[in-house]
């Protein structure tokens, strides 16, 4: 890149203590919950920027410096956080291929989220149709079962009195025309 591509880059460095300051004034707990409200923030371009006063560095470049205020919508609390730009063509770099590293990293890790979870869904499609199918077999076989019972305990019984059992067994009628006359 030529100087007039060159990308600013801003950044704030905020320790745990003022971090979490941040976040009770916002009335926020989690750090995750913190990280979504700013990042939900910047999406919607639901913040206002106000230049700094200028500081002085070691050598005697000016550094220029910007205040970001995030407003909650539902409590109307803010935060201010104060952004420095880097100067240093090394800061930059640095400072990219950190950002770089950690998105890398977070991409691998749900990467590999996603797959566990295709995978279980896979298994768990399989489980669910062998299961169905064992069902529908334990139906049918039980169904056959229950039909061939009911057909040799129907062959015992009377026809006349179904709860008797039959002492003889059927003869049926005789239709000759002998007897007829």
């Amino acid at each position: 890149m030529d100087k007039s591509e060159s990308v600013t880059i801003w950044s704030t460095s905020l320790d745990e203590r003022e971090f979490q300051l941040n976040a009770r004034l916002l009335d926020i707990t989690e750090l995750s919950e913190t990280m979504i409200f700013l990042s939900e923030r910047i999406n919607e371009s639901d913040f206002i920027l106000a230049k700094a006063v200028s500081t002085k560095s070691n050598d005697l470049n000016e550094i220029s410096q910007i205040n970001v205020t995030f407003t909650h919508p539902k409590n109307k609390q803010s935060i201010t956080l104060q952004l420095h730009e880097h100067v240093n063509e090394g800061e930059k770099a640095s400072f990219l291929s950190k950002i770089l590293l950690h998105v890398y990293k977070c991409n691998e890790q749900l990467s590999a989220e996603v797959k566990t979870q295709q995978l279980r869904i896979k298994e768990l499609s399989t489980k669910t149709q062998h299961v169905q199918i064992d069902s529908n077999k334990l139906f049918d076989s039980n169904d056959q079962k229950g039909n061939l019972m009911k057909v040799k305990e129907r062959t015992k019984m009377s026809l006349i009195n179904p709860t008797t059992k039959r002492r003889k067994a059927a003869s049926g009628i005789n239709y000759d025309d002998e007897d007829s006359d």
